[in-house]
Formats: structure tokens, sequence, C-alpha cells
């Protein structure tokens, strides 16, 4: 749809990108919280959530760039979304599973 270069279709892949996008970013403040004692939830949620955007987010665009110069498609720049959605997808799978446990308590 991006690389029709028709305003009407960009505008809609934008639009439908959010469908995704909401549903990855609504639980994931439950998600990062939850893998820290009370005691350093606050510190460490926020620590790792703005890492993580310098160290995945800053280089992006720069990424992005290359990859488009090198192979002329936006293609090239869609696998490599792919790519980081699936590091993104085996990290929350190896994450512990804390469904129905108590988080408010530390931890051994």
């Amino acid at each position: 749809m991006m690389n029709t270069t028709i305003g009407g279709w960009i505008f809609l892949a934008v639009v439908l990108s959010f469908v995704p996008w909401s549903m990855m970013y609504a639980p994931q403040a439950a998600l990062i919280a939850e893998c820290f004692p009370p005691r350093l939830r606050y510190s460490g949620a926020s620590l790792g959530y703005q890492l993580s955007s310098v160290v995945a987010g800053g280089p992006a665009p720069f990424i992005a760039t290359a990859l488009l110069a090198a192979f002329g498609s936006g293609y090239a720049i869609a696998f490599y979304i792919l790519f980081c959605v699936v590091i993104s997808i085996v990290a929350t799978v190896l994450l512990p599973d804390y469904t129905n446990r108590d988080i408010s308590s530390e931890r051994a």
C-alpha cells in the first residue's frame, strides 16, 4: 500500500497499522510493571521503557534509510520491521507468566 504512492492507500495503510499497534501498546504498561518487585516497579519499568526506545527506536530511522538506499525498496524496511516483531514476540514469550499470582509482595 505504501509503494503505490497513492495518498488514499498510504492513509489507509497508516490507519490500519494502528490496530496492531494499539493491541500491543494497551497491555504494555501492565506487562512491563509486573516484571519488577514493588519497590523497583516504577524505576525498573521506566528505565526499561526509556532505554528500549533509545536502543531500538533511536537507530531505526538510520537503519531504514540505509536499507532503502541499499535495496531501493520499502520491502527491505518491512522485513526489518518483521525481524523486530519476531524478536519482540520471542522476548515476550520468554517472560514469566504472572496470571492469577499476587505481584504486590516482594519475591524471594
